[in-house]
């Protein structure tokens, strides 16, 4: 079926599930010259598999992002498309002008993926192939006490994902189990998750009593931790389904009520609580008046309070619950501190600047800033809690200062705004903060963080062994006929280089893409030790700054030592995405 408009309710009814692929549309054989332009046409061919089976997908939807055209597979996941151009003046190719070129066609159908493809188009082929990504699904059931049926308890998915080289757990799905106890957890990609149950207090119309000793049950953590740290990884692979099962027990709960010293009415407080000190979600409490309150089980834990607005305070106490309600506890909250940032370039003789600093306006201020700098906690839930510099308070003022940083421990982020310079060092109280946390005390208590620039980078040059390739001109083309540059067709396949600096290294991860003969260029690399890897795909889940994981690379790209003002050159085998 081809419509030239799909409904949206179509596409309301179709489950999420979407492969965006390029698609370079081919034209097929023309008429003689001079044949009515109304009849000129070109075929759009494919197919839709299966990424992990490799199998044809059937009665999957095709269509394209303007809604023009639109069919489904057929049951051997096959698609056509017939295109007429409509009347109007040619290009010397025979095609409508402005036509010819890359377009997006978008396949999707329930029990796939959404925005996830490996599509093997070749520019002189009238054959497409969408690749879609089957689900993977964690399904079971939560086993609590038969009269407690009716109360539906949350499990909820942690996915370990990579960012900027560090893995952080980040909420993927939550889900309330049905009166029966089970629960399905659809759409997640391939990847390593834990599990756990959300707190449930016991509602049980037989047994509660709203004055009497209440009861609920806590977290529990696949397969059976108490808190998240303890929980086991799951390892899901596309396709595939997990079946788990979890036991909560039921414990009795006591009222808390933990005041806070210096609360302002109405002023927005975030509460966290970590049992035993090891952060991760699962626990909770509310705020309400000018107190925490809420409910616990026995155990010791530890509740942070924020207040947001400016300036942000926060607070942490230690509290521990030992059979009785506890409503004694108190939390202070102290301002966020500020931490100055000592900006100093080292520039090489004769240097000139190419580009100007950045200008900071705020409030009709400015300030003129070398650098953009700031904080990212340290820890692997990353729940907020960042610094950024404060804003300029007067016209000229140039003085970096993060504002509102509280206690924690923190990455330092600094990036510098003139592309030929480079960050050599990041200290503060001796400490080198580009291989190591910054630890801030109480109420924001830190040394100053000193930085310099450089502008003496060097650059790395290579081959890649084995990916040459020629893009050929389809039917048509006008132009010189068989090879055509890379530039006016896009290649069959991108392969990328990363620069991994050395665990004691100095120098700063870089990227960089391959030429169609096979070389590369990367240029204002900072100088230090770096591994180099040539892999035939993007590689978004590289930690590359986490050594342990980055041992599994040790034997697959050479190491090269880039001297300041200095050039290499390297020569790289290419990393299939299968090895």
């Amino acid at each position: 079926m081809i419509t030239n408009a799909l409904e949206p309710s179509l596409i309301r009814r179709l489950a999420a599930s979407l492969v965006i692929v390029l698609v370079t549309y081919l034209p097929a054989a023309h008429g003689q010259a001079g044949e009515d332009a109304a009849k000129s046409s070109l075929t759009l061919s494919g197919n839709v598999i299966n990424s992990v089976t490799r199998e044809p997908v059937p009665r999957a939807l095709v269509y394209s992002p303007d809604n023009r055209f639109a069919m489904f597979t057929d049951d051997q996941g096959h698609f056509e498309f017939k295109i007429v151009f409509p009347s109007g003046e040619k290009s010397a190719s025979g095609l409508q002008p402005n036509f010819f070129g890359p377009t997006t066609l978008t396949a999707r159908k329930p029990g796939f993926l959404e925005n996830e493809s490996q599509s093997s188009i070749e520019p002189d082929s009238r054959d497409v192939t969408l690749t879609l990504v089957p689900e993977a699904l964690i399904v079971g059931r939560v086993n609590v006490p038969a009269a407690n049926q009716a109360d539906r308890i949350t499990v909820e998915a942690y996915q370990r994902q990579v960012s900027e080289g560090r893995a952080r757990w980040v909420s993927v799905g939550s889900v309330r189990t049905r009166s029966n106890g089970e629960f399905r957890i659809a759409n997640l990609r391939a990847g390593t998750y834990k599990l756990f149950t959300g707190e449930m207090l016991d509602r049980d119309p037989l047994t509660f009593d709203p004055q009497g000793q209440a009861y609920g049950y806590p977290p529990i953590y696949y397969p059976a931790a108490s808190d998240f740290g303890s929980a086991a990884p799951i390892v899901l692979e596309a396709g595939k389904t997990l079946q788990v099962e979890l036991s909560p027990v039921l414990q009795a709960y006591y009222p808390i009520q933990i005041a806070i010293a210096n609360g302002e009415a109405g002023a927005p407080i975030a509460v966290s609580v970590a049992r035993q000190g090891n952060k991760g979600p699962g626990y909770s409490l509310g705020y309400e008046g000018e107190s925490i309150t809420g409910a616990l089980p026995n155990g010791t834990y530890t509740v942070e309070a924020v207040r947001q607005g400016q300036p942000p305070a926060s607070g942490v106490t230690t509290i521990t619950v030992r059979g009785a309600p506890l409503m004694n506890a108190a939390i202070t909250l102290l301002p966020g501190g500020l931490i100055p940032v000592n900006v100093r370039t080292e520039l090489r003789p004769g240097s000139r600047r190419e580009n100007p600093p950045g200008i900071v306006s705020s409030g009709g201020f400015t300030r003129q800033q070398t650098v953009y700098v700031s904080l990212e906690p340290a820890d692997e839930f990353n729940q907020g809690g960042g610094a950024w510099p404060r804003p300029p308070q007067q016209n000229n003022d140039n003085a970096l200062v993060l504002q509102g940083v509280r206690p924690g421990r923190y990455w330092v982020k600094v990036s510098p705004y003139r592309g030929e310079e480079y960050v050599a060092s990041v200290v503060s109280n001796g400490v080198d903060l580009l291989h190591n946390p910054l630890v801030v005390g109480p109420g924001g208590a830190s040394g100053a963080i000193d930085v310099v620039l450089r502008d003496d980078s060097g650059a790395l040059d290579g081959m890649v062994d084995g990916v040459t390739r020629t893009a050929r001109a389809p039917a048509g083309f006008s132009g010189e006929p068989g090879a055509v540059s890379v530039g006016s067709m896009p290649p069959s396949e991108v392969f990328y280089v990363y620069c991994i600096p050395l665990a004691d290294s100095p120098g700063h991860f870089s990227q960089g893409t391959v030429s169609s003969d096979g070389s590369f260029h990367i240029p204002n690399l900072a100088p230090g030790a770096y591994r180099v890897l040539a892999f035939d795909r993007p590689q978004p889940e590289l930690e590359y700054l986490n050594p342990e994981a980055m041992s599994a690379y040790e034997g697959k790209g050479p190491v090269v030592r880039v001297a300041p003002g200095g050039s290499e050159r390297v020569r790289l085998t290419l990393i299939r995405s299968s090895e």
